[in-house]
């Protein structure tokens, strides 16, 4: 199945989307900084405080002290990243299938499985994202499993990414050493 996707979808249209996809993520990543400094100053929370809260205790210490004002602004980014998670999925995504395409052998199955890991991290983010939004809209009163939910998926989330920016990275420096023509000298006979 994997195979299909040595020329699925077309080069030109993995360049595109890693291009359009590329754009969304900057853009939002800008968004989500100004946010950040918002939260960072109002309360000395920030998101990923929030994300990595683990038991109901901080969860309702970093509600607490954002109140409703800097809660809303991160119910609006929570709903945003729904976005975000396309653009990083998808532009991982992409950005692999191509640093594959340029491999041979090993190096290239390995990165037609590592394709999809970004993706499957985006399906931990939701699932975190669905309990960040059930503790923003109830912020006196949610189940204590509800953060750590939330910081399970998140933890995994962030592994998954380093492991999918950790392969485009790798993938990437074989295949400048490969176009190069870096390669081992053979032995002398």
């Amino acid at each position: 199945m994997l195979k299909k996707f040595e020329t699925f979808p077309r080069t030109a249209i993995l360049k595109l989307m890693t291009l359009v996809t590329l754009i969304g993520f900057i853009a939002l990543t800008i968004l989500f900084q100004f946010d950040e400094a918002t939260l960072q100053a109002g309360s000395g929370y920030g998101i990923m405080d929030f994300e990595l809260a683990f038991t109901q205790a901080t969860a309702s210490t970093i509600l607490t002290a954002w109140g409703a004002s800097l809660q809303a602004i991160v119910l609006r980014g929570t709903y945003v990243d729904f976005g975000y998670i396309v653009f990083y999925g998808l532009l991982l995504f992409s950005v692999t299938l191509l640093i594959s395409r340029t491999l041979k052998g090993r190096w290239q199955n390995i990165g037609l499985i590592f394709a999809f890991v970004p993706l499957i991290a985006g399906a931990f983010d939701v699932i975190e994202n669905i309990n960040l939004i059930i503790m923003l809209n109830n912020p006196l009163s949610f189940a204590a499993t509800i953060p750590m939910i939330a910081s399970l998926c998140a933890t995994i989330k962030f592994t998954f990414l380093l492991v999918s920016i950790g392969f485009v990275a790798i993938g990437g420096i074989v295949w400048i050493i490969r176009k190069l023509g870096w390669r081992k000298a053979a032995p002398p006979k």
